[in-house]
């Protein structure tokens, strides 16, 4: 990965890393025995986000991916590098076992900046609302560290965050206390949340300074 970073640099100024559109972890025994799979080896596919990369390939939760482009995959972070690796833009060759069976299948791998705007668009339907990074004089005045939390910029009434009674500028400093960090990490959090149960958000109210923890109910 630091040679990939270090010749991204020379090449182009910046390093633009390859993106899926899944969440992954590494298999346990009882994961195995719960997909159908007779292996370890490989990244179990936890989730797949809407509109993707991934989904569009036809990729499905419970899939593990055991190869990419012709290489064996051991684990999900042997994944995550070979995708981040990959230009923006290419099809890459997975293998995959589905209940057990081995499936061919080719999926173009998109941009950060693609997965950014996707990511945003499902946090505003599941939320109702739109956030952003706290700017410096929030973090002056509310006394925070730089890159935690984010503000609300827009809320819809009917929506999460709007029947839980945030309004525009109140801030979101946790979610069931794992720090928000930034707009990436609120999106990232918000993303894991068990559709229809309770989750605790630690808010920072615009009006008073005062923070305390709302349930809010993500669809």
């Amino acid at each position: 990965m630091a040679v990939y970073a270090a010749n991204a640099l020379i090449s182009h100024g910046k390093v633009e890393r390859g993106w899926l559109g899944v969440s992954i972890q590494d298999l346990t025994p009882e994961l195995a025995k719960e997909v159908h799979v007779g292996t370890l080896a490989g990244a179990l596919i936890e989730d797949v986000v809407k509109g993707g990369p991934a989904q569009k390939a036809g990729l499905k939760k419970n899939d593990v991916v055991i190869g990419y482009q012709g290489k064996e995959i051991p684990d999900s972070a042997a994944l995550r590098n070979e995708v981040a690796q990959t230009p923006i833009g290419q099809e890459a060759r997975l293998r995959v076992l589905r209940s057990g069976r081995k499936e061919e299948m080719t999926v173009k791998v998109g941009s950060l900046e693609e997965a950014a705007a996707l990511l945003t668009s499902a946090v505003k339907e599941r939320l109702g609302a739109e956030v952003r990074s706290p700017n410096p004089k929030e973090v002056e005045k509310y006394g925070l560290n730089a890159n935690r939390g984010v503000t609300i910029t827009h809320v819809d009434p009917q929506g999460a965050l709007g029947q839980a009674g945030f309004e525009v500028d109140d801030m979101i400093l946790a979610i069931n206390d794992e720090p928000v960090e930034g707009a990436d990490g609120f999106i990232g959090l918000v993303s894991a949340l068990p559709p229809g149960k309770k989750a605790s958000f630690t808010a920072l109210d615009h009006r008073t300074g005062n923070t305390g923890n709302i349930f809010v109910t993500a669809p």
